[in-house]
């Protein structure tokens, strides 16, 4: 089964619970290793200077902003 179809029955509310391997389940550094990739962003000038200053306003991480920003622009949230 792709996971578009596995998502999809999930967002319905059915059980999914007969397509889970629960033989093999994954180590918490397995689960980290697939959430999160390393960017580096270069960032020069008046947009560096925009983004601190709205993180510090909102009292949060620069980087924290970037990721809501880009999901935000990508449709994710």
């Amino acid at each position: 089964m792709k996971a578009k179809d596995l998502d999809k029955l999930f967002d319905e509310g059915k059980d999914i619970s007969e397509f889970i391997d629960y033989s093999k389940p994954l180590t918490e550094e397995e689960i980290f290793k697939f959430s999160e990739k390393k960017v580096t962003l270069l960032l020069k000038g008046e947009l560096k200077e925009k983004l601190e200053e709205k993180s510090k306003n909102l009292g949060i991480k620069l980087n924290d902003l970037i990721k809501a920003i880009l999901a935000k622009e990508l449709g994710l949230i």
